[in-house]
């Protein structure tokens, strides 16, 4: 009878050490992201006719600078206006101009004349920001920097730009400056931080 020799024994595990470390936990999976609600504009402090239409014309989106024509034609008509009252004021006070109490009245109405002068162009500006000039030619005076109404200070300010325009060796340099500057700007508009624009 034959005989088969033994099988030999299989590869054998070798044991594991007490001290072997656990196997790894696996992590957690991320959660999806959470979709998040868009957020709503801040609201504008600016005009609406700041926030026109997308096409960008002027100053602003739907707003368009005035023209230097039609700024010129407007200050030539207030400035019409102005003698106007002026020399009515004036040719009243002449006629009363004898005696002493007549003579005050004189002086008190040229004394109204002179603040005529000065007080027309800051009084519509910072009540409607269109002189009678301007409203003709449909154009506006601006706060420069959101189109806002133009306060007292400013209006004030813009006036004296005025005188500040022709400074530099009485040439009208500050009016000029409204043919180079990008927003249409003139000393004037520099100096009381505004900007005309189509009514």
């Amino acid at each position: 009878m034959d005989t088969q020799p033994p099988a030999a024994p299989g590869p054998v595990d070798p044991p594991q050490s007490a001290d072997a470390p656990p196997p790894p936990i696996p992590a957690p999976a991320a959660p999806p992201p959470v979709a998040q609600a868009p957020l709503e504009p801040v609201p504008s402090s600016a005009p609406a006719y700041w926030q026109g239409g997308a096409q960008v014309t002027g100053p602003a989106p739907g707003v368009e600078f005035a023209g230097y024509g039609a700024r010129i034609v407007a200050y030539l008509i207030d400035g019409i206006l102005i003698n106007i009252a002026v020399w009515v004021i004036v040719f009243f006070a002449i006629l009363t101009g004898s005696g002493s109490e007549i003579n005050i009245i004189a002086t008190i109405l040229i004394g109204l004349a002179i603040l005529l002068g000065l007080v027309y162009f800051p009084f519509f500006w910072q009540r409607t920001g269109q002189t009678p000039g301007m409203q003709a030619l449909n154009i506006r005076v601006v706060r420069d920097k959101d189109g806002g109404p133009v306060s007292w200070g400013s209006a004030i300010l813009r006036l004296i730009g005025y005188g500040i325009n022709s400074i530099v060796f009485g040439l009208p340099i500050g009016w000029l400056w409204i043919l180079f500057d990008s927003r249409r700007r003139g000393w004037h508009d520099l100096i009381g931080s505004t900007v005309v624009v189509k009514a």
